[in-house]
């Protein structure tokens, strides 16, 4: 066995294309996990060089919905904190079990697509401000044709 050190930016990559593989494979607990996994690395490198990454927008953007929500019915504020962990529900219970916790409620496509388009969005960020060690993800691109002909056709 040979140590080595690996830029994790080609560990997220490997895991988002292997997440690209198991979601057009049906495996979507896989995908959900793996492109949360590399949702997560990427956002480092997004961080480092001052954006946001991908949840911290989608967590910000969905608590200021719902506070404008709750205070249309006169209930108290939410914060980013629950939010997020709402956001991160499924793709936790996936990879964390306890005595009693053995049963996950979810919808494996949707929430495996979700943290794909967050890995890739923080992907496409980081393409943008000309980082290096991204290879290019075909299957990405797929993925997002897919989505866009999906929605036209519903």
């Amino acid at each position: 066995m040979r140590i080595q050190q690996i830029e994790k930016i080609q560990i997220a990559s490997e895991q988002l294309e292997d997440a690209l593989s198991a979601y057009f494979a049906g495996r979507f607990h896989s995908a959900l996990v793996l492109a949360s996994a590399a949702e997560q690395l990427y956002a480092g490198y997004v961080m480092k060089h001052g954006e946001t990454p991908a949840w911290k927008r989608s967590r910000s953007i969905v608590t200021k919905i719902a506070n404008g929500l709750r205070r249309e019915e006169g209930d108290k504020p939410t914060c980013e904190e629950d939010i997020g962990d709402l956001l991160n529900r499924a793709y936790n219970s996936s990879k964390h079990a306890g005595k009693n916790d053995h049963t996950v409620f979810m919808d494996p496509k949707f929430e495996a697509n979700v943290a794909i388009e967050r890995a890739i969005e923080n992907y496409d960020a980081l393409e943008r401000l000309g980082i290096s060690g991204l290879p290019d993800m075909p299957l990405a691109q797929r993925f997002l044709e897919e989505s866009i002909t999906d929605e036209e056709s519903t």
